[in-house]
Formats: C-alpha cells, structure tokens, sequence
C-alpha cells in the first residue's frame, strides 16, 4: 500500500484504507491456511475468500482517491491522470480487486471445470496481472531503489513481494478436466497465504505513517 502525504489526503479515509486493506488481508490468511487442514470447509472457505475480497475493493478505491488527488489540483472523485504513476498503481489494483470479487464469488457456486476456468481461474490470472502492473509503478515511484529504514519503500517492495505471490498462486490454481496434483493445490495456497501476509504488513505500515 502507498499513502501519498499532500494537504487533500484524509487523515480519515487513509486510516480506513488500512484497515480494509488488513481485513481483507485477514480473510484471505485465514481461508488459505485452513484449507490446508484435513477435511476443510470448502463452502465455508470460499465464502471467506469473496467477504475479505469486498473490504479489499473498498480500500483499493480509497487508495486510488487518495493518488487522483495531488496537492494543488482540485479535488475529484474520478479523474485520468495516466502521466501519474501513483494514480496508474492505484486504478490497475483497484481494477485488480474488482476481479478477485468476481473470482471469489465464483468459486462459492457448483461449477465444472471449464466453467471454474472461465469464471473463476481467468478473473483471478488478469485480476493477478492488474495487481503486479500496480506493483510495478509503485516501484517506479521510488525509483527501484531499496532504502533501509524508510518505512513507505519496505512498504512498497513487500507490496511487490505479495503481488508475486499472488501471480504464482493464480498460475498454480489452472483448472483442468483431471484435477491437478495436491502439491500445485498447496502451491496455490500457500502463495495466497503468503500474498496476503505481504498485504497486511504492507497496510500495517500504512497505519505507522498517517497524516496528522
């Protein structure tokens, strides 16, 4: 997550912005690890995955409010700005977690393979593809550069970090007409889990640095 300091940011609504973000972020670990246990819930764990997807769209919108909006520029609730690269991260993840609503919600009805594909697998492959562009500008905003101690730049690469944990996941969790093996499964969540962790600390960062 990346907080833009400028006079328009909301002391509020960056306060919020992270804690949706650590709540979804808290759905998707819980769902994730527990489907690891024998005889998991699938109904249950499913429905888990498309709650914690919702709080993730709204704090993904809150963060593309927060970049459209740069000092000394009026105040709008949508804008295009695509010279900004904190404006493109945040509209590709916003886009991202729209995605991973449709996806989540999917994978709680009774489908076949080829429709878990469709439905459920290709939402989440472009929703993970939206989410590493996001990443990658963000990383542009810093210039790529690794600083030690600047609590926005760990936050940035450990976005990076669970945005590529996302893309193995999503590349791990391809349907196919015979299942595939348990290992690509636990790959699967494993990354997911691991992809939500990034998210949460990431936010929780976010939480150190609000605007006074």
């Amino acid at each position: 997550m990346h907080i833009h300091l400028h006079p328009l940011t909301s002391r509020r609504m960056v306060l919020w912005m992270s804690i949706l973000f650590m709540i979804g972020a808290s759905c998707f670990i819980y769902s994730s690890f527990t489907y690891l246990l024998p005889s998991p819930n699938d109904t249950l764990l499913n429905s888990i995955y498309f709650i914690g997807s919702v709080p993730f769209t709204f704090a993904a919108f809150f963060q593309l409010l927060n970049a459209t909006n740069q000092e000394q520029q009026e105040w709008k609730i949508f804008a295009y700005r695509p010279k900004n690269s904190g404006y493109i991260a945040g509209l590709t993840q916003w886009l991202g977690t729209i995605l991973f609503n449709i996806n989540t919600f999917d994978a709680t009805r009774k489908l076949d393979w080829m429709e878990q594909d469709l439905l459920v697998w290709t939402p989440n492959m472009m929703g993970s593809i939206l989410f590493l562009i996001s990443a990658f500008y963000l990383l542009k905003e810093i210039s790529f550069k690794w600083i030690w101690g600047d609590r926005e730049n760990l936050s940035v690469w450990i976005n990076m970090l669970g945005c590529v944990a996302f893309m193995i996941s999503a590349i791990a969790s391809i349907y196919l007409s015979d299942p595939l093996p348990t290992a690509f499964v636990q790959l699967a969540l494993v990354n997911t889990g691991v992809g939500a962790i990034c998210f949460f600390v990431s936010a929780f960062i976010g939480l150190t640095r609000l605007p006074k």
